[in-house]
């Protein structure tokens, strides 16, 4: 029985990478092996995909001092919420809700993503369905420079700008990103949170449109895969340097995968519906060490 789901087989056939894109679902864990619970335990960024009460879908920054994500065993994290920058997610509820994770050691271009169900008690607890680490590719190398705390352990709550467009100080930290975030969403696979990277300018915006071009990666399309199932889709960008961040949801409207070795594919277009910035969405300011040898 295939570890994927519909969608995810339906891209893997269009792009002609079956072969290997089965050779990597060996790499899915159901529970998180010592090397992983370390990875997590250790980590100051995260991005969380979830949906708000309307059940529109989100991708969020969590972040803090190691430590704010705990390990409380091979099935289960914990997040600090009250001890962590996690804007938008102070106020939300979960009771078994899809959620994902992906965790980013920028400073050492390690990666990996955690797929599972949420629940609110004192702490946001996610039981991990699915847990792998992904290559280093596109990954910008950053450290932490300083923090952006209030003095109590997290960073100021700042009302967020919600527009149904990108106003021009949103398009600018579009066009000048060189990371961003992607959330998805597939019924028979849950939640997904991937990582996206490449030189400046290679994802752009006007009012209503982002677009990008996909570059080659591990051949799973697990955000492609989700896409496929579901166009809804969510985006964030980070001003890595002042700390602000901008969450947005919307739709693909067009999107194709690319393979290496092949003709460059076709851009990706995502048509915005809910656009957040936030004043304050890093608990950390970092800074540009180098860019990925990828780009």
């Amino acid at each position: 029985m295939s570890k994927y789901h519909s969608g995810e087989l339906a891209v893997q056939k269009l792009a002609g990478v079956q072969a290997q894109a089965s050779r990597m679902s060996g790499s899915f864990y159901s529970e998180l092996p010592a090397a992983a619970r370390q990875f997590v335990e250790e980590r100051n960024f995260a991005a969380i995909t979830w949906h708000d009460q309307s059940k529109r879908l989100w991708i969020t920054p969590l972040s803090g001092q190691s430590g704010f994500l705990r390990v409380r065993d091979e099935q289960t994290l914990e997040c600090d919420l009250t001890n962590c920058a996690a804007p938008l997610l102070q106020s939300r509820n979960f009771a078994n809700d899809p959620v994902a994770l992906v965790l980013m050691d920028f400073a050492g271009r390690r990666r990996m993503r955690v797929i599972g169900e949420a629940n609110c008690q004192d702490k946001l607890i996610v039981t991990v369905n699915r847990a792998y680490g992904n290559c280093p590719k596109y990954i910008q190398k950053r450290e932490p420079a300083e923090s952006l705390e209030d003095g109590t352990g997290v960073t100021t709550a700042q009302k967020s700008e919600d527009k149904s467009y990108l106003d021009e100080k949103m398009q600018a930290l579009i066009n000048s990103a060189d990371t961003f975030f992607i959330g998805s969403y597939a019924a028979e696979g849950g939640a997904d949170a991937s990582h996206r990277g490449g030189a400046p300018g290679f994802v752009s915006a006007d009012e209503h449109t982002v677009r990008w071009t996909d570059y080659p990666g591990n051949n799973m399309f697990n955000t492609l895969g989700n896409i496929q199932a579901s166009r809804e889709t969510a985006l964030l960008f980070l001003d890595f340097e002042t700390g602000a961040g901008l969450a947005l949801n919307g739709n693909i409207e067009t999107f194709m995968p690319s393979v290496a070795g092949q003709p460059a594919a076709k851009e990706t277009a995502f048509k915005v519906e809910n656009a957040k910035f936030l004043p304050r969405a890093l608990a950390l300011s970092w800074n540009l060490v180098e860019y990925s040898p990828f780009n």
